[in-house]
């Protein structure tokens, strides 16, 4: 009888860490779990230059060393910005137990889950916050990042943010921004000068602000 319950006791347990990795790895498949997190591309600017122009080249060498600054094409450095930050933050949430998944740029936007969105921030002279840019001037201004927590069950989403210059259809490389504050859930500080730890910890807040918003925690 004791041999008995001691095998009923470990097909408990194996059942159950069965059931959390089921949850972990495919959430949207299991009745009654916790929804699927989705981790969307966040929008960055480059500048309208080619890149093998001189003027880059001018450019750059103007341009302190910060975390915006690159001796590679302009286009693939942000493209590997924006990869990291996405593939970071989808690894601390996973991390942190989330169902989460990164969706693909032009990927179909799922009926239900939790989306994650946002937008690389630079603030201008006059205090006014523009979507930074890759290698050309960004790194002369505090970089911040604006990101907004969807519920993808609710429809008509809102913007993140819109264009000052009401002219202009879409923002403009480095345009001037206004947030959205009923869509924004927070914004933070990029501190650092070496890339990979400023992706690393902006991800790693990010992520700590999507739990905590999971939980019902407000935010701060």
């Amino acid at each position: 009888m004791r041999l008995k319950g001691f095998q009923v006791a470990c097909t408990a347990v194996w059942l159950s860490v069965m059931a959390a990795g089921a949850v972990a790895t495919d959430a949207a498949s299991v009745p009654g779990t916790a929804p699927v997190v989705y981790v969307f591309d966040f929008d960055l600017d480059v500048a309208d230059v080619k890149p093998d122009s001189g003027k880059i080249q001018q450019v750059r060498r103007l341009l302190p060393r910060g975390p915006l600054r690159s001796k590679q094409d302009p286009q693939a450095h942000a493209k590997d910005i924006v990869s990291s930050m996405a593939d970071t933050l989808t690894a601390d949430l996973i991390k942190a137990g989330v169902a989460a998944q990164r969706l693909a740029p032009g990927g179909e936007l799922p009926e239900t889950g939790w989306r994650v969105r946002g937008v690389f921030l630079s603030v201008d002279d006059g205090n006014r916050l523009q979507r930074a840019i890759v290698g050309f001037g960004a790194g002369q201004s505090d970089l911040q990042v604006a990101v907004a927590f969807d519920d993808l069950s609710k429809p008509g989403q809102a913007p993140l943010y819109e264009n000052v210059d009401k002219s202009e259809s879409k923002p403009m490389p480095g345009a001037i921004i206004k947030l959205n504050p009923y869509v924004v859930a927070a914004k933070f500080v990029l501190d650092g000068r070496d890339e990979k730890t400023m992706i690393k910890n902006a991800a790693q807040q990010i992520s700590d602000a999507v739990v905590d918003r999971m939980q019902g925690v407000p935010a701060k």
